[in-house]
């Protein structure tokens, strides 16, 4: 056994190790100067020049701070707004019987297939027609309402034991009371997890930012850094990379320090006795 767990525990490092390498090339590649040299982790003439050009880019069109900020504010307003929608959507297909219940579920699922390319047409009309191309509304909701969102938390509140929510109605308690005092503080691994998964996807879109945005100010970071490097050229490498080290830090570190409630999360199936 334990020969076994020093196997395993050398394969998991070997692994996190080839995991780790790019971010630490482009993370050493940032304080180079001019010339980046890929055969080496440690820069030969470290500078913080490349860092100082994000700062003050100098007149140039891309801010990356401008669409840092940009990223940041779609990302915690979708996050935040698709906890609430997806948690009560799942809580009413759950514990809410109505009729068509099981249909409107499986449409949900079924929905789920389509590939997210398909609306892309018919979704940009459509904020079109309602003029909320080049604003946040227009990046946020498209992540508000998660398909997998809903159907994880509705999953997750079936799982729960049903005497729970009897024994608030039968003392009384509404369904918005059942929902806010008994089944939100039971589901808080999956909503974690959803929260999670909402804030990368949000911090990490690149299509639908590029297709509903035409103004610089409304960039988001990863749009911006397709922008930025071509602003630069490719000879400062240095700029790209410190660009890059930017836009990975806040995901990585969100990723990080919640990874354990994905795991909770996706794994649990409600109380255990």
């Amino acid at each position: 056994m334990a020969r076994a767990r020093w196997i395993a525990t050398g394969a998991a490092l070997l692994m996190a190790l080839l995991w780790a390498l790019p971010l630490l090339w482009a993370l050493s590649s940032s304080f180079e100067g001019s010339t980046v040299n890929g055969n080496q982790l440690v820069p030969a003439e470290p500078t913080t020049a490349n860092w100082g050009m994000l700062v003050d880019p100098g007149g140039r069109a891309v801010n990356i701070f401008v669409a840092f900020f940009n990223s940041t504010v779609v990302a915690v307003s979708s996050t935040v707004l698709a906890l609430i929608v997806c948690s009560m959507a799942g809580y009413a297909l759950a514990k809410l019987p109505f009729r068509g219940n099981s249909v409107v579920f499986g449409l949900l699922l079924v929905t789920m297939l389509i590939p997210s390319e398909v609306v892309l047409v018919p979704l940009f009309q459509q904020f079109n027609k309602l003029g909320l191309l080049n604003t946040y509304g227009a990046l946020a909701l498209p992540h508000i309402v998660s398909l997998l969102g809903v159907v994880l938390i509705r999953q997750f509140i079936v799982n729960l034991p049903a005497d729970l929510t009897d024994a608030a109605r039968v003392d009384g308690a509404s369904a918005w009371q059942t929902y806010r005092h008994i089944v939100i503080p039971l589901i808080r691994p999956a909503l974690a997890t959803l929260g999670i998964l909402v804030f990368l996807g949000a911090w990490n879109d690149f299509l639908w930012p590029l297709i509903s945005t035409s103004s610089p100010g409304m960039q988001t970071l990863p749009l911006a850094l397709v922008t930025f490097r071509s602003a630069y050229g490719d000879v400062d490498y240095g700029v790209v990379m410190a660009s890059t080290v930017l836009a990975v830090t806040p995901p990585l570190l969100v990723f990080l320090f919640a990874q354990r409630f994905i795991i909770q999360g996706i794994s649990s199936t409600g109380l255990k006795g």
